[in-house]
């Protein structure tokens, strides 16, 4: 059986697993936003993949503009006060920019 960790903009892991459903290298990874097991990077991109760590629950934290934040390591747009850069996704306030009823990409900036 092979691991189940997604790997962002690449895929499932191709290595084998040894302990449930994960391989040696994702079998003790812990979600950067909760703790929980990580099934997951996190394949929000900017300048860059994000690549964090995430279990099935937690996402990227929307911003404020409907974005993740931010292009690079420059910050776009303030997250949510008390708000880390991932988050449950039950806890997210914002919807992404394309959810938004009535409103384009253009209208946000």
């Amino acid at each position: 059986m092979k691991c189940r960790f997604i790997k962002a903009w690449i895929g499932q892991c191709k290595n084998d697993a040894i302990e449930g459903e994960f391989c040696k290298e994702h079998a003790d990874l812990k979600c950067c936003s909760c703790g929980a097991q990580a099934t997951h990077e996190c394949d929000e991109t900017g300048q860059f993949v994000c690549g964090a760590p995430l279990c099935d629950n937690c996402e990227h934290t929307i911003a404020k503009d409907g974005t993740n934040g931010g292009i690079g390591f420059i910050r776009t747009s303030p997250l949510p006060k008390g708000y880390k850069s991932h988050c449950r996704k039950d806890a997210q306030i914002y919807q992404p920019w394309y959810a938004r009823k009535g409103e384009s990409p253009g209208k946000l900036f």
